[in-house]
């Protein structure tokens, strides 16, 4: 038998995906964990309890994803990343198209998500600063570097919402990626562009 707390958290993302974070209550999230509600208030007293255990797992997750890619982040590793992050945006879905219902309703969510912004944000520039270190990438005004960092962050939060406005009815892994690099392409060198011909030549990245 699954241990409750794990049960109940995978129960409630779950629910938060299907049918999204305003629409699921507790007794919902009881029902599909197959406990009681009092024994679910047990282990977390409110929906807002339950929302906050979920936001921290995201948060962990998409921390260490973009920690193990600054450590060398050339084209390949990015690449790779991106596998990750379309992985853990199908997982945690209901944040993505959610979001602006989730600040809106916790207050102490919405402050830490700002910093987190923040922080994820200064990664993607470290990331653009050593592309163009090695020659992958064109060199930028201070400027240009902090809007393309700016710029890989909101491309990369916004596309399932913008997918799913759209009307499709599956996300594709490869549709990602090939967004997210066509947001660097036109940053491209000689260099860079070589390289990431080679991915291509290695199915790495859809034509």
């Amino acid at each position: 038998m699954k241990e409750t707390k794990p049960n109940i958290l995978s129960a409630t993302l779950e629910l938060f995906n299907q049918s999204g974070f305003v629409n699921v209550r507790l007794q919902h999230i009881a029902d599909e964990a197959n406990v009681s509600i009092g024994n679910l208030a047990y282990h977390f007293a409110t929906k807002k309890d339950l929302l906050l255990n979920v936001y921290k797992d995201l948060v962990r997750k998409q921390s260490e994803l973009l920690n193990e890619l600054n450590i060398v982040p050339l084209f390949e590793n990015l690449d790779r990343h991106w596998d990750n992050v379309f992985t853990i945006q199908s997982e945690y879905a209901f944040f993505y198209l959610d979001t602006l219902e989730i600040i809106r309703y916790d207050g102490a969510i919405a402050s830490e998500y700002r910093k987190h912004i923040q922080w994820e944000k200064d990664q993607f520039q470290r990331l653009i600063q050593f592309n163009i270190s090695r020659g992958a990438l064109l060199e930028m005004e201070e400027e240009s570097l902090t809007g393309m960092a700016n710029l890989l962050w909101l491309m990369e939060n916004s596309w399932l919402q913008r997918t799913t406005i759209s009307g499709l009815d599956h996300l594709d892994v490869d549709d990602f990626k090939k967004h997210m690099w066509q947001g660097l392409y036109p940053y491209f060198s000689h260099i860079g562009r070589q390289e990431y011909d080679q991915l291509i030549k290695n199915k790495s990245i859809p034509l």
